[in-house]
């Protein structure tokens, strides 16, 4: 008999519904139905606006303050209060969704964002409601948030995310190493020189693909100013307007400009290397396609910890300052056995059947 699967995400950033997309797409490829819902379509309005526009402008306009709620929301002695607060306030904000999942009945429910979870976690403790939940952890750390006593299986990017789980006290049976959800498209390998012909770039030239991020945030203008006159450079500004006409009215030969694009994989088999923030979902995106990270703006917390782990396997760095960054984009560029060595280890650590694991994980019960 057919297992009634439900992935459920929030919409916070973009990285979690990309990654409920991904596991949906990859389940239509497989003939497998599932359902998929934003959990934030099911709030009362002022909850919408509170829940993903609070979330944006904390990353963007005040991130020490969400730096040090990360902080102190990850402390351990504090995570049963915690998790009572939270079950308190997401149950009454979100009695709408705990509703739903009481009358779809889902046998699986796949979650890629945190708060899914825990309103799974409600409805199975509470409720009664009978259903496996799959916890897609979809960064390389794990906020305490993320652990919940309704999750059957967490399905994590790496093993030191596994490592971080069971340390938290988390059974080693109940966590998988999956990898971070992924578009199919990022696993499909593509020409560089077509690619190239395409979007009219030398393909003999260095090339760095500068990403912001969906609200596209750091310094970009800085990055841009120190290399444009070296390296041949894409740049895609996301939602952030502004910097996007500002830097297309420069109109340097070497820099490219898009906004907000839906092809980002043909842009990552074009560059050598990728300057970007350490969000999970273009981490794994560039990992799988063997590019070289730098790192140049981190969100606190939860981005430290990804950046961590990429340079710790030497897949990537993390520079403070856009000087810094130009420093190392041609030291990179001067020395191609490091950038090798770098793309090697970004190899090592890719996992293009994240999907398809995750799939099979969560079905295998």
């Amino acid at each position: 008999m057919a297992h009634k699967i439900l992935i459920a995400y929030a919409t916070a950033g973009s990285g979690h519904r990309k990654a409920a997309e991904a596991l949906v797409h990859a389940a239509a490829g497989q003939g497998v139905s599932v359902g998929l819902v934003d959990i934030v379509e099911h709030m009362p309005w002022l909850g919408r606006k509170m829940y993903s526009d609070g979330y944006m402008l904390l990353i963007s306009q005040c991130t020490p303050l969400w730096g040090l709620l990360y902080w102190l929301t990850d402390i351990p002695g504090l995570r049963l209060l915690n998790v009572h607060m939270r079950r308190f306030v997401d149950g009454l904000v979100c009695r709408r969704f705990i509703r739903y999942l009481l009358r779809e009945r889902p046998d699986v429910v796949i979650a890629t964002q945190f708060l899914a979870s825990e309103l799974v976690t409600i409805a199975k403790i509470k409720y009664g409601m009978k259903t496996r939940l799959v916890t897609v952890v979809t960064d390389f750390g794990v906020h305490n948030f993320w652990i919940n006593q309704g999750t059957d299986l967490y399905c994590v990017a790496a093993d030191a995310t596994k490592k971080i789980l069971i340390r938290k006290g988390v059974a080693p049976d109940c966590v998988a190493v999956t990898g971070i959800p992924l578009d199919k498209k990022f696993t499909v390998p593509l020409d560089r020189r077509a690619v190239m012909a395409k979007w009219r770039l030398d393909p003999e030239r260095f090339t760095a693909l500068v990403v912001t991020g969906g609200v596209g945030i750091g310094p970009i203008e800085e990055v841009v100013r120190q290399l444009k006159d070296e390296t041949q450079l894409l740049v895609v500004c996301g939602t952030n307007e502004r910097l996007r006409r500002k830097l297309a009215a420069e109109d340097h030969p070497n820099v490219r400009v898009f906004g907000f694009v839906d092809f980002m994989h043909e842009l990552m088999s074009a560059a050598d290397v990728i300057v970007t923030k350490a969000g999970g979902l273009t981490v794994t995106e560039s990992l799988t396609k063997h590019l070289c990270c730098v790192f140049f703006y981190i969100i606190p917390g939860q981005e430290e910890r990804n950046a961590k782990t990429i340079t710790q396997h030497e897949a990537g760095f993390f520079e403070h300052t856009a000087r810094r960054v130009a420093r190392r984009i041609r030291q990179l560029k001067a020395d191609p056995q490091l950038l090798a060595s770098c793309r090697a280890h970004a190899r090592d650590l890719a996992r293009p059947s994240s999907c398809q694991d995750i799939l099979k994980q969560a079905l295998s019960f």
